[in-house]
């Protein structure tokens, strides 16, 4: 055991004394850990507060059906579906984008009646009256609004909205550009009346084929379509799939140029190292000795690289809120994001990390030392 500690000493005692080699091994770990870590970090934070929505949310989704994708459903089948039995409450929405000035925005219709208890405000209310509005955070900075401020959209129909009250920050990252109000203000904004994009149906836990059989009933001649929790998470999951594959593919090209970066330098000064092990064989060391040596050398500056790298892409996302990078997972918002970015820094992706670190410096540096250290101590010190 006190070998083994003697090697850990003398292999932290040689990376202080190759300080550039430490240095500039751990600056091309750190480039390249750093944004994989972070961008892990912010999937993983995104897909929690998506399933944590998907979970909040209704039990079933009712939608018509156009050409294979969700299409507006009359309100004339609201009431049949209250009446079904299992039903415990039946919500018609509105959501669509509209543009205020150049800035394009969420729109939320819902009845007032209806609003979710996790809505709040950090300043005013919520809608009461006709064209009142609640606005995000992001839009409110944009344009510098305050409560009683009046604003219009280039909807369908041109209308004039009241402020009211504003989305905190930490609400949720859709709630940072939405903008919401009631039912009937969406659909005169949009010209679609007696529609709804869809309606949430809460039921009774078990009940879920029984309203589908009876939705059947009432839809038989109509093309309507049914979505449960599962199908809306698994869109859910499949969009970031396709974002982090996306990353990924980028990412790989900038990896490509930095791992032969990281062999190089973990080689740094091989003619000079080669002098080392040579005085090593020529005192008594075995070869197994140097290569442990060599390999404790390595996790060190695995683990320092690795580390800074975390802490980095903590400071990168708490610090610049995951500026220039958040891009990838979240659409349609600026490079440095006006909104609270979820993150989540998860284990198993930090001991990766640590471990592709291990493995590149390992492989720069292990075979060249294994060839020194089985060379005869006259010819490595030459």
């Amino acid at each position: 055991m006190n070998k083994h500690l003697n090697l850990l000493f003398l292999a932290t005692e040689n990376l202080l004394r190759h300080r550039t080699k430490t240095i500039v091994v751990g600056l091309c770990i750190i480039a390249i850990l750093s944004p994989f870590i972070t961008a892990i970090a912010i999937s993983e934070g995104i897909r929690a507060q998506s399933l944590a929505s998907v979970n909040a949310g209704a039990d079933l989704y009712l939608t018509f059906d156009e050409f294979g994708r969700n299409a507006a459903i009359p309100l004339k089948y609201l009431d049949e579906v209250k009446k079904i039995f299992g039903v415990t409450k039946a919500i018609p929405r509105i959501i669509g984008r509209a543009f205020v000035q150049n800035k394009l925005a969420v729109i939320v219709g819902v009845n007032k009646e209806d609003l979710p208890e996790s809505i709040s405000c950090i300043s005013g209310r919520a809608f009461e009256n006709p064209n009142e509005v609640v606005v995000g955070c992001e839009l409110a900075e944009h344009f510098h609004l305050r409560v009683n401020d009046q604003f219009s959209m280039r909807g369908q129909q041109r209308k004039t909205f009241t402020v009211v009250g504003f989305f905190s920050s930490d609400s949720s990252i859709w709630g940072s550009s939405m903008i919401l109000m009631s039912f009937k203000d969406a659909g005169s904004l949009f010209g679609k009346q007696d529609v709804a994009t869809d309606i949430q149906i809460y039921t009774l836990p078990g009940h879920n084929s029984e309203i589908a059989t009876d939705l059947y009933d009432i839809f038989q001649n109509e093309p309507y379509r049914l979505q449960d929790k599962h199908t809306v998470e698994l869109y859910f999951k499949k969009g970031f799939m396709l974002k982090e594959g996306i990353f990924s593919a980028l990412y790989l090209v900038a990896l490509s140029l930095g791992v032969p970066a990281i062999l190089v330098a973990s080689g740094f000064g091989l003619s000079e190292r080669k002098k080392e092990i040579g005085i090593m064989k020529a005192t008594g060391w075995h070869t197994l000795e140097v290569l442990e040596l060599i390999s404790l050398e390595q996790l060190l500056i695995s683990l320092l690289g690795a580390t800074v790298a975390i802490l980095l892409s903590i400071l990168w996302i708490k610090g610049f809120n995951g500026a220039f990078i958040a891009q990838f997972f979240v659409a349609e918002i600026t490079l440095l994001p006006k909104f609270t970015l979820p993150a989540r820094f998860l284990p198993l992706p930090c001991m990766l990390s640590f471990f592709f670190s291990f493995i590149l410096t390992m492989a720069g540096s292990i075979y060249s030392s294994w060839r020194a250290s089985t060379e005869s101590p006259v010819v490595s010190m030459k």
